[in-house]
């Protein structure tokens, strides 16, 4: 299956003395189960427009505890699966201390492909937005309080008087399930901060409406994707609450964006 050429180190290839072993694979069972999805003027947060709460009902399904970390990623380019990311500026492949980050910059394809070299797949918004949110439909991860932080998430906040907000001080990302007091429901970790995540559906402010009530996929065309959860560049609660949906264009590769796998149970 691999077509990447290993130049040894002893006994240890280049890549795993660039990247060490590949972690952060593990995956959460999400039980079926119905749940409420959307967003309402008494939750206290912005909602997206076309966030109408509806109830949906999913099928058991797995989620990555963790977002894809650009150690996974550099095993799918050296497999010769994957394609290189975008990197310069914010977006932080090639980076020495990037290896455990969320990798970001990467576009909709790719993102497909990471799962797909994994045996994995997108999830939908739906499917995201379940193990996010938990049965009791959280604003954050953690539930309705306290109030989103550095205690819990990788956010704009200035912290230990430090001059810089973003990323907790760091200006950047921070390594993934950093932030264990902000683990969801599930146990799911990153839901909010650190990187957006691609879904797979197609982005739509009507679909909410209409969508069926069991396993919905998203509309079945349009011109952008969802995207799911925050960044940390999100400095206050409305744009770190579970509701928040964007459509980004499937070529974007922000330095915000980054993935979360998922796979079916049946």
């Amino acid at each position: 299956m691999a077509i990447n050429m290993w130049i040894a180190l002893g006994t240890v290839s280049v890549a795993q003395a660039l990247y060490g072993d590949v972690q952060h694979r593990e995956m959460v069972n999400i039980p079926a189960g119905e749940f409420i999805m959307g967003c309402k003027a008494s939750d206290g947060v912005y909602c997206s427009p076309g966030s109408d709460v509806h109830k949906v009902h999913l099928d058991a399904y797995k989620i990555d505890k963790y977002l894809v970390t650009f150690e996974r990623y550099q095993a799918c380019i050296d497999d010769g699966y994957c394609t290189e990311p975008y990197y310069g500026a914010a977006c932080n492949y090639k980076m020495k201390w990037s290896a455990k980050h969320p990798a970001n910059c990467i576009t909709f394809k790719q993102a497909e492909m990471i799962c797909a070299y994994e045996g994995k797949r997108l999830p939908t918004e739906a499917e995201w937005a379940k193990a996010a949110r938990g049965p009791k439909a959280n604003l954050f991860p953690w539930g309705n309080a306290p109030e989103p932080s550095c205690d819990r998430v990788v956010m704009n906040q200035r912290v230990d008087g430090n001059k810089i907000g973003p990323g907790c001080g760091a200006g950047t990302t921070l390594e993934v399930g950093s932030k264990v007091k902000g683990a969801s429901h599930y146990g799911v970790m990153d839901m909010a901060g650190n990187v957006f995540e691609w879904t797979s559906d197609w982005y739509s402010e009507t679909y909410f409406n209409k969508s069926p009530y069991k396993n919905p996929k998203g509309p079945a065309t349009g011109s952008a994707k969802v995207l799911r959860g925050s960044a940390w560049t999100a400095k206050y609660r409305d744009g770190l609450a579970l509701t928040v949906r964007w459509p980004y264009a499937p070529a974007g590769q922000g330095y915000v964006v980054g993935a979360r796998c998922a796979q079916s149970l049946n």
